[in-house]
């Protein structure tokens, strides 16, 4: 986990650790369970696809988190609770996209972008457990979740042809954006309006969609542009979400979100972002996405992350674990632990 107390800087790679060792004991749930193909004969796109599963409401991630302690004090300063959202929300929209381009075209890559997924996903529901406890994290993370999946459902359904699938998963889609809307407005205390919050997820939403129905038309720029645009907005979201807790306990998250360190650091990781999505979608030399790193960060790429070397790797497993390290190592970069 990346949130973390202001004390503790240090657990960050601790943390990276722990995720992979997740990953390689495989002590966490990925889903791969598969729906069954039509019963038609043929080769076609509708048998040739199937669904993954990428939420199961038998995993509990929020088993190990502990109660809020009433009148707690300096958990974490609010910057840093605002980059470790983006750098949460970041990854959850490199991977996202990943699950679905890969879940449209039947790709062996799937499996590999899930455990980033649901991995990400576990890190996510633990920030908010740091927040608001595990009840709390419970019922968003049913709900998150959930989002991923209709997503996915989307992709599958598209690819397939299915019209009746794809109007299920957007009306799917909705109810989730209205009842997450609902969670954060109760959490919050009204710091976040239900209709503020649906109409940021719904907005993130559509941005999904339109990447899937951009490949759809063999649109690959077009594609990647929607996912770029969405790199960009779930930083929105991350500071959005941050300012309303902070504002609610500014005692638990004392300070502000926007101090100098956590500027250059939202920076630092969008970009990261926009480079590793610019590479999985459109694969270069790299050059012209390290280009447009330093142009917007106006560091080089290599100062940041070093040599992430394994991005066009046969082994996907190997590509998705590069890509995870690099943005690992550009939050690292941008918010150094404390001597």
């Amino acid at each position: 986990m990346t949130v973390r107390p202001t004390s503790d800087r240090s657990c960050r790679t601790d943390a990276s650790r722990s995720r992979a060792a997740r990953r390689t004991a495989g002590s966490f749930a990925v889903l791969v369970a598969l729906a069954g193909s039509a019963a038609c004969g043929g080769e076609d796109r509708a048998d040739a696809v199937e669904i993954p599963h990428v939420f199961d409401l038998a995993h509990d991630p929020t088993s190990a988190i502990p109660e809020v302690v009433p009148g707690r004090t300096d958990v974490m300063s609010a910057d840093l609770l605002r980059n470790s959202l983006e750098k949460e929300f970041t990854w959850h929209g490199v991977t996202l996209a990943q699950v679905m381009r890969a879940a449209y075209a039947d790709d062996p890559s799937l499996d590999a972008w899930i455990d980033e997924l649901t991995s990400n996903t576990d890190d996510i529901t633990a920030a908010v457990g740091i927040v608001y406890g595990p009840v709390g994290a419970r019922a968003f993370n049913q709900q998150w979740a959930q989002h991923t999946q209709f997503l996915v459902d989307y992709a599958v359904a598209i690819s397939r042809g299915d019209d009746d699938g794809a109007d299920l998963a957007r009306q799917q889609l909705s109810t989730y954006a209205e009842d997450s809307g609902s969670f954060f407005e109760t959490a919050t205390g009204g710091a976040l309006p239900a209709d503020a919050v649906r109409e940021l997820l719904d907005t993130h939403v559509s941005h999904m969609l339109g990447m899937i129905d951009a490949i759809d038309r063999s649109d690959t720029q077009a594609a990647l542009e929607a996912a770029l645009t969405d790199n960009d907005y779930l930083s929105t979201i991350a500071q959005g979400v941050s300012s309303a807790i902070a504002g609610q306990d500014n005692r638990a998250f004392p300070g502000t979100i926007e101090t100098e360190v956590s500027l250059y650091c939202s920076i630092v990781t969008k970009e990261t972002g926009n480079y590793l999505l610019r590479e999985l979608f459109l694969p270069s030399d790299g050059q012209s996405s390290a280009a447009a790193f330093q142009a917007a960060t106006g560091v080089a790429l290599g100062d940041v992350v070093g040599v992430i070397d394994q991005l066009q790797a046969t082994d996907p497993v190997l590509v998705a674990q590069s890509a995870d390290l690099a943005l690992d190592r550009a939050f690292e970069h941008a918010r150094p632990p404390m001597p």
